[in-house]
């Protein structure tokens, strides 16, 4: 049986270098292999021994495995992984109420897709960063060299202009969003999804993974026997300015308001307008469970559906803002030229 562990860990392993991959990507592959692992009959603890004796390299894995000894849950010991905060309540959630193996699985889907995506935009980023470079290198190289012979007519001015407009543009895009990715640093999680979702491309990915963890979390508790109430009462637990706490906060205070739980689910934009036909139809707490479930089922595959459709889009957004830079920098390069040619006419 050791053996067998050992052959099927290091078969698994064998492209799984966490030193030469992204943290995202760590994530994905080292939430996959538990996966796997579980799904293929493991005891988990011999096969976190195994983990670690075979990645001796890597300590996380013995930082874990020592977790495990002492006693602590599966999902309180991948916390050293540093997981989104919804992905790690959704983990201890699962562990809690059963379901762990298939949240462990979908969640580094998840995950790996969305490194997937990094890695492309990383790729596509450095050629684009070639290709201005390039252009940047040719004006410059025009600006000082040619255009200061042909020029006897004081139009070598416009091109100063041009380049120097050109450069603010620039510094004030990469300052905005060097801005915007410190002020997301700072909000809470909650906060956080709040801005994603609003957001151009990239919304609708976010808002189908979040409500994908909401409404698989709250259809394992309930499958537990939890009530709403109770189950607010429980995710109060979680971090505060988590989605879990925060969402549990304000329908546990309209609860115990009297004000309609049906209002406050249409002005939550994380939760899905299907909440309130699955609680309007007053059907036990195991069907509501179930219909959770079902809901959060078909979340995850639009969650992977968009991410997908959202990598598929990176590479013509990329090329058609190359597309642009290229021709202003034609313009500004043939403006003064054109302008030249004609006052010597």
């Amino acid at each position: 049986m050791r053996k067998t562990m050992e052959s099927f860990l290091k078969k698994y392993l064998k492209s799984f270098r966490p030193d030469k991959v992204t943290a995202c990507q760590f994530q994905a592959d080292y939430l996959l292999l538990i996966g796997k692992l579980l799904k293929n009959g493991f005891l988990l603890n011999q096969a976190m021994r195994c983990l670690m004796i075979l990645n001796q390299d890597e300590p996380i894995f013995k930082t874990i495995y020592q977790d495990l000894e002492a006693g602590f849950m599966l999902s309180t010991a991948l916390r050293h992984l540093r997981l989104p905060p919804v992905v790690q309540n959704q983990l201890v959630i699962s562990q809690v109420n059963g379901g762990l193996q298939q949240t462990v699985l979908q969640c580094g889907e998840v995950l790996k897709t969305k490194a997937a995506q990094q890695a492309k935009l990383k790729e596509l980023l450095a050629y684009s960063i070639f290709i201005v470079s390039f252009l940047a290198l040719i004006v410059i190289g025009i600006k000082l060299y040619l255009l200061p012979q042909l020029d006897n007519t004081g139009q070598l001015e416009n091109l100063d202009h041009y380049l120097a407009i050109g450069f603010v543009l620039i510094s004030l895009l990469m300052m905005s969003l060097i801005w915007f990715i410190f002020y997301l640093k700072r909000q809470s999680e909650y906060q956080r999804a709040q801005i994603l979702i609003k957001l151009p491309l990239v919304n609708k990915s976010y808002l189908n993974f979040y409500q994908f963890s909401i409404l698989q979390g709250w259809g394992m508790q309930f499958s537990n026997g939890f009530d709403l109430r109770k189950m607010c009462l429980n995710n109060q637990n979680f971090s505060e300015g988590s989605i879990q706490n925060v969402l549990s906060k304000k329908i546990l205070d309209s609860l115990t308001s009297g004000r309609s739980l049906q209002k406050q689910i249409e002005k939550e934009p994380l939760l899905p307008n299907e909440l309130n036909l699955i609680f309007s139809i007053g059907s036990g707490v195991n069907d509501s469970a179930n219909d959770l479930l079902l809901m959060s089922e078909l979340k995850y595959q639009a969650t992977q559906a968009s991410l997908k459709k959202l990598l598929n889009l990176v590479q013509p957004i990329l090329f058609g803002v190359i597309a642009l830079i290229i021709l202003s920098a034609y313009l500004m390069i043939l403006l003064p030229i054109y302008g030249m040619m004609k006052g010597m006419n």
